[in-house]
């Protein structure tokens, strides 16, 4: 009996998670209630403070759900490492325009907390483990002898994610042929890429 009570309290806790993705989603933070939340997930009010205190206790919860359950980026080794950084960028790009829970919290993080400090500092921790894998690929093709030794390596960290949100821009508020867009996309990042061992780019500013 306590097994199914535990298996209950958890059903009730992802359906509002869940209804808090498309809400928060929809109306920013500010703009979202705990009574617009309990209504989404067809819950009273109380149902839902029985599992959270309040608004940003929720916000918290999801969003943390939605980035643990966010695969880890998957070197691999018989692949050259820029074609590994190319990879990483396109499931990035992926992640901010496929609908998914990711999607849906990422654009919550970036466009709908309104300064909130506590969701601030989820999406500085986002970026920060973002930039550091970014960095790791880079660092790679390093040592694997695709980028000079003397090339600044936080400049070509600074265009991968420039790359990333740029392309991620085009695609997602352009009118194109959704049939067509990941093919875009890999066009666009290959030839941004290439430009990753051009003197301009690599070489260290003076």
């Amino acid at each position: 009996m306590a097994r199914k009570t535990k298996e209950d309290a958890q059903k009730t806790r992802d359906a509002i998670l869940d209804a808090a993705e498309r809400v928060f989603y929809a109306q920013g933070y500010s703009n979202t209630t705990m009574a617009d939340i309990a209504d989404h997930a067809h819950l009273s009010r109380g149902a839902v403070y029985g599992h959270y205190h309040g608004k940003l206790d929720v916000a918290m919860a999801m969003t943390t759900r939605a980035i643990d359950a966010v695969k880890p980026f998957t070197y691999a080794p018989a692949t050259a490492a820029l074609a590994n950084v190319q990879r990483y960028c396109l499931d990035e790009i992926k992640s901010y325009i496929e609908s998914s829970a990711i999607q849906r919290v990422l654009f919550f993080l970036y466009l709908g907390i309104n300064h909130c400090p506590e969701l601030m500092q989820v999406r500085l921790q986002w970026e920060a483990k973002r930039i550091a894998q970014i960095d790791a690929l880079l660092l790679q093709a390093q040592q694997q002898g695709e980028l000079s030794a003397e090339c600044d390596l936080a400049m070509l960290s600074l265009f991968c994610q420039s790359t990333i949100e740029g392309i991620f821009s085009i695609l997602y508020f352009g009118n194109h042929d959704p049939d067509t867009r990941w093919q875009m996309a890999e066009q666009l990042c290959t030839y941004a890429l290439q430009r990753l061992s051009m003197p301009t780019l690599s070489a260290k500013a003076v």
